[in-house]
């Protein structure tokens, strides 16, 4: 039974760790939680979560942001890919 708990104490650590290398890219918004996403001209935009077809979206594109300052570091990033794309 010890070597069992060692094992899941040992497991939920690298979830852990793996949770700080990864990110939180599985975050979802809760009901009324405002959130943020790049629409089609790279433009920062909020809206309130209600788990509409919007919402249901933007999550299944993984264009969804806690903050807008995450959400602006992607676009930035977007536009340079653009920028340097080639034919």
């Amino acid at each position: 039974m010890k070597e069992l708990e060692e094992t899941i104490t040992f497991l939920e650590q690298q979830i852990e760790k793996l949770k700080e290398v990864i990110g939180d890219n599985h975050w979802k918004p809760e009901i009324g939680e405002e959130y943020f996403y790049i629409d089609i001209n790279l433009t920062i935009c909020s809206y309130m979560f209600k788990n509409d077809s919007i919402d249901k979206f933007l999550l299944s594109a993984n264009n969804h942001f806690k903050t807008e300052e995450e959400a602006q570091k992607y676009a930035e990033h977007f536009e340079q890919i653009l920028k340097n794309r080639e034919l």
